[in-house]
């Protein structure tokens, strides 16, 4: 009997110190719990307590960057907890060291767009546009630019909005759940979407569709597919999508097109173009799982923050290659690509293994962003829970540990370990001439493309129709050409004889 109790206090105090041994960890240690692809290295860029329930991001034509906090996830709708934090850098050393509430009062925002002198930001049922005018790093301005979507689970709400090549504004948009259990919450179905400040505008009912529009003309459209968490694109302009299971898809015709012919029957103009099938099995590396539902494990369930990267300072190889966040499941998917006629082919990066993945349960993945010095952002919502309670078990419902790690949360900063790019420090592209911001559109990172063609539209100079044209001229790079195309339609400069040239070389 004594033999039995001397080992009943061992296993006691060791399980005691197993729990005390596992998360949730410093961002220090959770940093050693990472596996990542050979080649490649992870940094600390912010953490706690300069942010925490990162969700999005997007730098600025400054280097200035704006990080959307959703707090409130999953089911607190009533203390408005949602924010976005303005992080800068003031001594030039390409960390943030000054944080700023640029905006708060959001209930559960899901993504961030610079946008003229402010930002766009989705918080369902609303698009928001914030602007500082008088320089304190906090919003004076703040008004809604389109509404209408459902306030839904906050897993399906409208989300992640990104400049396109055509200069409109892509918005993520699945349409609403079906709630069951939290139906005075989220039994929202939305209405037709609209702009506020334009009732002499009829409202578009855009079902499950993500919506494309422009708030200056107010044009709004509908497009051909869905995406749950995330889009993205490519060089070229492809619009890509996916869902919790299926982790990617392509728009391989816009609505824009089939609207040309209704008579036309069609039953997607959506394909999968995964090898490895939707639900694709993943491999994750996690001590002592933190799963509150027992379905689909070992395989996508939670798929979201889809990017392509385009940030030109990974190895050749990557040029390819996509990432996607399985939080679930702890760990980063990357897959490499290749045209398959009119559509892709994705395909595993490497078999039976993940880019990234971690022993730590609570690392939670939600989303990426290629910044100005191509290095690949990784923000890390880090909760014990991540599941929504419409899917659990009653009894965890009102369980504290439901916003376990709210006060926490980190953005990793991934770079390759040969030839790292240095940090971003020093960026003022919004002081750029309109000859250096054409010159950007040819540059590898589309970062500073992007921004230099957004930047190009605003200003409406007549000075930058001449330096297009000559870009588009001589430029020896085709996506630079492409760009300056694509500018030159942002500002109705683009004429039928210079189409005709490009299709033609």
């Amino acid at each position: 009997m004594r033999t039995l109790l001397v080992a009943l206090c061992l296993l006691t105090l060791l399980l005691g110190a197993c729990g005390r041994s596992g998360p949730p960890y410093s961002p220090e240690q959770a940093l050693k719990t990472f596996q990542i692809e050979s080649g490649f290295r992870m940094e600390i860029f912010a953490t706690e307590p300069q942010i925490t329930s990162p969700v999005a991001m997007e730098f600025d034509e400054n280097g200035r960057i704006y990080v959307v906090e959703n707090p409130g996830y999953p089911l607190d709708t009533e203390h408005k907890l949602g924010r976005v934090k303005l992080l800068e850098d003031t001594d030039g050393d390409g960390r943030p060291n000054r944080v700023t509430v640029f905006a708060d009062q959001l209930v559960l925002p899901t993504g961030v767009m610079r946008w003229k002198k402010g930002i766009l930001v989705t918080d369902a049922p609303d698009v928001w546009y914030f602007e500082d005018t008088n320089g304190d790093g906090k919003a004076d301005i703040r008004r809604v630019v389109l509404t209408g979507f459902a306030f839904t689970n906050p897993q399906h709400t409208v989300n992640n909005p990104m400049y396109g090549l055509d200069n409109w504004i892509y918005l993520a948009h699945e349409g609403p759940a079906t709630a069951i259990v939290f139906t005075e919450k989220f039994g929202d179905r939305g209405s037709p979407i609209r702009f506020p400040d334009r009732s002499d505008l009829p409202g578009l009912n855009v079902g499950r569709h993500n919506v494309r529009f422009r708030p200056d003309t107010y044009e709004l459209e509908a497009l051909s597919g869905s995406s749950q968490f995330g889009q993205a694109f490519d060089q070229w302009g492809h619009h890509f999508t996916l869902d919790n299971s299926n982790h990617v898809r392509h728009e391989v015709i816009p609505a824009r097109y089939l609207q040309r012919n209704p008579d036309l029957l069609i039953s997607s103009a959506m394909q999968d173009i995964s090898d490895h099938g939707a639900a694709a099995v993943v491999f994750p590396i996690t001590v002592r799982p933190e799963f509150q539902m027992l379905t689909d494990v070992g395989q996508f369930t939670s798929a979201c923050g889809l990017t392509l990267y385009l940030g030109g300072a990974f190895p050749s190889g990557f040029d390819h290659s996509s990432f996607v966040a399985e939080p679930a499941h702890n760990l980063v998917h990357r897959d490499d690509w290749s045209q398959a006629g009119p559509s892709f082919l994705v395909r595993r990066a490497q078999e039976r293994v993940e880019f990234l993945a971690s022993t730590d349960s609570w690392f939670r993945p939600v989303n990426f962003y290629v910044g100005p010095d191509g290095a690949l952002y990784l923000l890390d919502y880090y909760r014990r829970i991540i599941e929504h309670p419409e899917w659990m078990a009653t009894h965890t419902h009102h369980s504290k540990d439901l916003y376990a790690g709210q006060d926490r949360g980190r953005i990793y900063r991934i770079v390759p370990d040969k030839n790292p790019p240095p940090r971003p420090a020093k960026i003022r592209l919004g002081d750029a001439s309109e000859e250096e911001l054409a010159h950007h559109l040819e540059n590898p990172n589309i970062w500073w493309r992007r921004t230099a063609q957004r930047l190009l539209v605003d200003r409406r100079s007549e000075q930058a129709v001449e330096l297009l044209n000559r870009l588009f001229a001589s430029s020896r790079s085709p996506v630079g050409r492409l760009h300056a195309l694509w500018t030159l339609e942002g500002l109705g400069k683009l004429d039928t004889a210079l189409i005709e040239r490009a299709l033609s070389d």
